[in-house]
Formats: C-alpha cells, sequence, structure tokens
C-alpha cells in the first residue's frame, strides 16, 4: 500500500505541477473571454436599443443607427465618446457640404461629381495628415457628403429630408452607444491609461537594465526602440481619448504629455549610452568596460529591485536614482585617481562620454520617474515640495510633445487624395454610363473604404480582410432575409432572431488580426437584412446592392495594390529624405523646441520606415540600424548647439570666439553634407569636425573632474559623439552601400 502510494505521487506530482503551471494562462483566458463578451453583449444592446428608437420614431434608414453603434461603440467609455464626438462632428460638416454641393450644381452631374471628389480627396488627405480619433473625423466628413450628396443628386428636392435622416440616425446610434457603454459593465478609459503608462514605465525600466547589463545589440535595439515607439503612441492614443471621459481625466492630460515627453528624452540618452557601450564592450582590450561595469551593474540593480519589489511606488525609485547620483560623482572621481595612466587621449574622451551620457541619462531617468510618480498619484495627493519643484523647472521652456499630428510627407495625403479620387471617378463614371440602379451603393461603399483605409499602415491587406467579411455578410443576409425574415412578426421577434448575427461582428473584432473582416460584416450586414420604414422589403435590390458593394470594395483593393501600394520603392525614398531631413534641421532650425520636434519626428519617421521596409526591399535591419545612427548623430549636434549657445557659455564664447566659429562653420558643413553630398564633401566635413576636435584640446578649458563639467568639456565630448557617428555612417556604407547609401542621400555609395 506504501509502495502505491509513493508510485501515485511520483506520477502525480508532475501532472500537479503542469496543472498548476496552467492556472494563471487559465485565468487569463478567462478574463479576456469575460471582457469579449461583455463587449459583444454592450454591442448587440446597444444596436438593439438603437433599432428600436429608429423604428419608434420612423427614421428614414434604421440600419445606419445599428451600423453606427458597431462602429462607434469600443471596449472603453472614453473611446466610444471620443469616437462618437468626432463621428458626430464629421457628419455634421459632411452633411451640410453635400448640401452646397447638391444646391449649387443639382442640374450638373459633372460639376456636382467632380466638387464631390476634390472634397472627398481633401478630407482623404486630412485624415492621413492627423492621428487618432482626429483622422477619423476627416474621414467621417468626406464620405458623409458622399453618403447624403448621391441619393440627394437623384432626389434633388428630398436634400434637406436626406440630410435630416442621415444626421438624425447617426446621432441615435452615437447617444445609444455612449450610454450604454457608461452605464451596463462599465470599464473607464483612465484605468487602462494608468495600466498601459505603468506598462511602458516598467518596460523601459527593463530595457534600461539591459542596456546597462551590456547585452543589447543593435539588432536587438531596433526591436526594442520599434516596440516602445509604439507602445508610446498607444499611449498617447488614450490620452486624446481620456479628456472626453472624467474631469480628473483632464486634469492627468498635462501630466500624460510631459511624461511621454520626459520619455523620449531618457531614450535617446540611452540609446547613445548603449552605443558607446557596445563600442567599448567590443573592444579587443576589453578593459575600459572593465572600468565601467561596477558602476553600470549598480545603476541597473536599482532599477530591477524598484521594478521587482516596489511596485507602484516610484518614489522609492526616485530616492534612489537620486543617491545614486551622489555615490555615482564619488565613483567617477575614485575611477580617475585610479587609471591617470590609461586614460589617456581617446580613451580618455570615450571614457568621458560614457560617464557624460550615463550623467545625462540618469538626471532623465529622476524627471521621467517624478513624472510618473505625479501622474500615478494624480489628484488625490499632491506632489512634494520637492517634486512639484521639480516638476516646474522641467522642459520649462520646451513643449509638450504632441503625437496626434505626426511627421507626415506632404506626398503620402496626397497620394491617399489622389486614390479615393480615382475611386471616385471611375464608379462614377461607371455608374453614369450604366445608369446602373445600384451604382449610387458601389460608389458609396468605394468611396467609405477608400477614405478610411487611406490611414491604415497596409490598406490593401485591410481592403482584402473586407471583401472577406462583405461575402460573409452577405451570404448571412441572405439566408436571414429569404429563411428567417418572412417568419417574423413584431420586433421582440426581429430582435431574438438578429441578436446572434449582430454578435458575430464585434466577436470577430476582438481579435485585431481579423478587425478588417469585422468592420466588412457590421457594416454590410445590418445595411442588407434590416428593413427599413418607409421602403417595401426588396430582394432584388438586396442582391443588386450586395453585388455593388462588393464590387465598390474590390475597386478600392485593386487601387491599393496598383497605386503607390504599401512598401514601394518611392514612399521609402521619400520616408528616408525625409529622415536626412531632420539632421539638416537639426544643425539649422532654431533650438526652442528642436528637442522635442526631433525625437517626435524621427520616431515617427522609423516606424513608418520600418514598416514600409521589408527583407526583400533592401535589407530591414541594416537599413533600421543606419536610420539609427542618423538620429543619434542629430541628437549630438542639437547637444552640441544647446552647449555653445546656452547662457552661461557666454564667456567662453567671448574667450574663444574663433573656436567657436570653426565649430559653427563644421555644422554648417554638415547641413551641406546632407543637402548636397560627394565624395569630397564627406572628407571635407569629417575633416572640419576632427579640426575642431584638435582646437578644443588645444584651447578649451577642458578639466580633468567630472564633478562640474566645464564648456569646453561638453564640446569635446559631443564632438567626438558626431564624429563616432560620421564614421560609423561612412564605414557601413562601405561595407552595404546600397541600404546607407539609401539612406545617407547617396553620400555612401559615393565613397
Amino acid at each position: 500500500m506504501k509502495h502505491q502510494q509513493v508510485v501515485n505521487m511520483i506520477w502525480l506530482e508532475p501532472t500537479m505541477k503542469k496543472a498548476m503551471s496552467w492556472m494563471p494562462r487559465l485565468q487569463l483566458m478567462l478574463v479576456r473571454q469575460w471582457n469579449v463578451w461583455i463587449f459583444v453583449l454592450k454591442t448587440v444592446l446597444s444596436a438593439l436599443l438603437a433599432l428600436w428608437i429608429a423604428y419608434r420614431f420612423n427614421l428614414r434608414s434604421p440600419s445606419t443607427a445599428v451600423i453606427t453603434v458597431f462602429i462607434v461603440m469600443q471596449s472603453r467609455n472614453g473611446m466610444v465618446l471620443a469616437k462618437g464626438f468626432y463621428r458626430a462632428l464629421g457628419t455634421i460638416i459632411g452633411s451640410a457640404v453635400s448640401v452646397g454641393l447638391v444646391s449649387a450644381f443639382a442640374e450638373e452631374r459633372v460639376l456636382f461629381l467632380l466638387g464631390l471628389t476634390i472634397w472627398v480627396g481633401f478630407c482623404t488627405a486630412g485624415a492621413r495628415y492627423f492621428r487618432n480619433f482626429q483622422a477619423y473625423a476627416f474621414v467621417l466628413a468626406g464620405y458623409t457628403a458622399v453618403l447624403v450628396a448621391l441619393p440627394a443628386a437623384v432626389q434633388p428636392l428630398n436634400t434637406f429630408n436626406i440630410t435630416i435622416s442621415r444626421v438624425s440616425d447617426v446621432l441615435v446610434g452615437i447617444v445609444i452607444a455612449s450610454l450604454v457603454s457608461a452605464i451596463v459593465f462599465p470599464q473607464p478609459l483612465e484605468s487602462l491609461l494608468l495600466t498601459t503608462a505603468r506598462q511602458r514605465f516598467f518596460s523601459f525600466l527593463e530595457i534600461s537594465q539591459r542596456v546597462l547589463a551590456g547585452t543589447v545589440d543593435q539588432n536587438c535595439w531596433s526591436t526594442l526602440h520599434v516596440n516602445a515607439i509604439n507602445e508610446t503612441i498607444k499611449l498617447d492614443s488614450y490620452r486624446s481619448s481620456s479628456i472626453f471621459e472624467s474631469n480628473r481625466a483632464r486634469l492627468q492630460h498635462r501630466h500624460v504629455q510631459q511624461m511621454i515627453a520626459e520619455s523620449m528624452a531618457a531614450g535617446s540618452s540611452l540609446h547613445l549610452l548603449n552605443t558607446y557601450i557596445q563600442q567599448i564592450r567590443n573592444e579587443s582590450s576589453g578593459d575600459l568596460y572593465v572600468t565601467f561595469k561596477p558602476l553600470l551593474e549598480r545603476f541597473g540593480k536599482i532599477l530591477v529591485v524598484s521594478a521587482s519589489q516596489f511596485g507602484e511606488a516610484s518614489h522609492q525609485l526616485v530616492t534612489h536614482l537620486k543617491a545614486f547620483e551622489s555615490e555615482m560623482r564619488e565613483a567617477v572621481i575614485h575611477i580617475r585617481s585610479n587609471n591617470q595612466g590609461t586614460l589617456t587621449g581617446e580613451r580618455l574622451l570615450v571614457f568621458d562620454t560614457v560617464i557624460f551620457l550615463l550623467s545625462q541619462f540618469l538626471r532623465e531617468m529622476i524627471l521621467f520617474c517624478s513624472r510618473f510618480e505625479a501622474f500615478q498619484n494624480g489628484t488625490h495627493t499632491a506632489p512634494s515640495q520637492h517634486l512639484a519643484q521639480l516638476l516646474n523647472q522641467s522642459h520649462k521652456h520646451e513643449p509638450a510633445i504632441r503625437l496626434d499630428r505626426p511627421k507626415t510627407d506632404l506626398i503620402q495625403p496626397l497620394v491617399a487624395a489622389a486614390r479615393t479620387t480615382i475611386v471616385v471617378t471611375i464608379m462614377s463614371m461607371f455608374w453614369i454610363y450604366t445608369n446602373w440602379p445600384s451604382g449610387v451603393i458601389a460608389t458609396v461603399i468605394a468611396v467609405v473604404i477608400s477614405a478610411l483605409f487611406s490611414t491604415f499602415p497596409d490598406p490593401a491587406a485591410a481592403a482584402k480582410q473586407m471583401i472577406t467579411g462583405f461575402i460573409a455578410a452577405f451570404c448571412a443576409a441572405i439566408a436571414y432575409t429569404f429563411i428567417v425574415l418572412p417568419h417574423i412578426q413584431g420586433f421582440f421577434s426581429l430582435s431574438l432572431t438578429l441578436l446572434p448575427f449582430l454578435a458575430i461582428g464585434p466577436y470577430i473584432l476582438s481579435s485585431s488580426r481579423w478587425a478588417g473582416v469585422a468592420a466588412g460584416y457590421g457594416i454590410l450586414f445590418p445595411q442588407l437584412a434590416i428593413p427599413d420604414n418607409y421602403i417595401p422589403f426588396n430582394y432584388s435590390s438586396l442582391v443588386n446592392n450586395g453585388l455593388g458593394e462588393l464590387m465598390g470594395v474590390a475597386l478600392v483593393a485593386l487601387v491599393f495594390m496598383v497605386i503607390m501600394p504599401a512598401g514601394n520603392w518611392l514612399e521609402r525614398y521619400r520616408l528616408s529624405r525625409a529622415l536626412r531631413m531632420q539632421v539638416i534641421a537639426s544643425c539649422r532650425k532654431p533650438l526652442r523646441g528642436l528637442r522635442a520636434s526631433f525625437e517626435r519626428d524621427t520616431r515617427e519617421l522609423l516606424r513608418q520606415l520600418v514598416s514600409d521596409a521589408t527583407d526583400s526591399s533592401g535589407g530591414r535591419a541594416e537599413i533600421f540600424r543606419t536610420a539609427l545612427r542618423i538620429q543619434g548623430l542629430g541628437e549630438a549636434v542639437i547637444q552640441l548647439r544647446s552647449v555653445i549657445l546656452r547662457s552661461d557659455a557666454s564667456e567662453y564664447r567671448k574667450k574663444h570666439s574663433s573656436l567657436v566659429a570653426t565649430i559653427q562653420g563644421a555644422i554648417s558643413d554638415l547641413e551641406k553634407l546632407y543637402c548636397t553630398a560627394d565624395i569630397n564633401r564627406v572628407k571635407a566635413t569629417t575633416a572640419s569636425f576632427e579640426h575642431c576636435l584638435v582646437l578644443v584640446r588645444q584651447f578649451g578649458d577642458i578639466s580633468s573632474d567630472l564633478r562640474r563639467l566645464g564648456t569646453g568639456d561638453l564640446i569635446l565630448i559631443h564632438l567626438g559623439m558626431i564624429l563616432d557617428f560620421l564614421n560609423t555612417i561612412q564605414t557601413s556604407g562601405r561595407t552595404n552601400s546600397r541600404v546607407s547609401g539609401f539612406l545617407f542621400g547617396g553620400v555612401c555609395h559615393a565613397s
């Protein structure tokens, strides 16, 4: 018996361990499924309520109210309010424009369609220029004009009724979705904003610890950097929507913006620091890295302990980082005194650069943690006097970084507008010359999908998914109307039979991989299957309209695949050119607000460039590495200019006016290099900065004690960083001239 018990325990122990290891996953899956079904319940309930109100008040198109609910409903209250607000705004503006067009060109179809095409193109360009729900307002203003104007053009005398009906249907859907979201299992966006901010905070701590440990090479940094950019964009998106939710969220609005700015500044310093850590770690001797290693390990240990043990108490992290700041000053003095014989020449410059970057990153990390603490405390507890003073001094002269207007090349909005214009023209001409009764529906859906997907990273793939959703909705609508609808009497039975069909769309939408399929299904099924108030249900009209909408979305997919598809060589060229222009801006533009705009724009361009590039389109990894070098070069130039022009360097400028003029001339040479590049200018620019380096060492007030860095020390450090990046870019060009030359404007290819 005992032997059997032992055998049973031996057999059960691994099984129990395996079962226990699955418990967290099972709990997570159950939580996710619970949230999914809550979202499905709220969407279906809102849709049926909106449908009942539309029938009760005899609105012209009840299906429009249902479609609006499906489009507006989001997982969080603030998102519903934000999307509903911008949808209402776009609908009202688009309806007003459509009334003007019909009034002006009711009898001139060509002029009417030309004016409509211009308006839709303008709105599509605006949607491509903005981000978040601001872009959605432009999309709505564009295609609402088409939704109202085309039916009104066929019946000009009913223009006002059609407009009022459209606005009423949309507003009913928005109001119902907002009320149900706020009342039935409400999920405030503020909690998601706080959760996302914490994830971003601790993710940054983890990346920082890995950098300090020396385990993040360039390839790994590329992946981490792109993930950080996407996390930041998500956080800013939640911020822009949360202001609709509560007064507390509006008070936190500024804190989140400044926290994003602080994280970007710290991220730039971390990028430069990682570059030098990898440089000294990969040296053949490696003794310089050994010198730094205890200091880096001590810094990294603080971040690890804080993230794992202190949890939400970020103020403890700030306290430990401030204590380490004093500790580091003493450690640097000790290291210098013990290595006076070996720290000479270039090694001394590298040593000073790493210490400077480490100190700068530490200061910016303290500001970032302090800002996160202030955001986390919110309005419940006031920040300490020291923290309030620190936050007021940080970015005193710098504007908060705004990500809702991303860096966009002018060609991108113009191409988006051109694509939509072509779609409108083709469908309009087809409708006019064939006199097809469903031509209006086909034109409308083509414009809607073209304008909506122009803001997507890969619009062709999204359009293909929507075709799948349209086909599924078409089949479901035919089955419902031919089999179920003839046996229905009354709204209650209509609701019961519609319920499973309406639940399919939001359930598919819970998986982001199939968002296009869900959108296609959610838009088309209510439009085809739900009977209108005034028009008798027509089965032939159902088939014609369904085929017309399938034709419209197929045309859009074809246009997206043919006209400037995602990742085309011209778009990559213009993105890389825009990235090179950021180096020119770092040399030329006024310093006020320059670092904030540089960090915002370079990150957005990097994100677009990496999303467009593939291994078959020119070596994604190498393109990103070269782009990161350009980002580091621009950052070093901005810091060098800041050192020279700041107020406490006035005496230095007077004493060494010729030296400062030489440095400014070298910066001007760098600007010319990125404007028009050739091999002679590459050599001349490198020689200019090398000459500046020699002059600073000869005439600058160089201190041997980093307890107080002088102007000469800082200039020397930043000159060294610029030269390092220039040499690295040129070396990369000799090993991979096609990729690096692509980003360096032909410089590396020429060399």
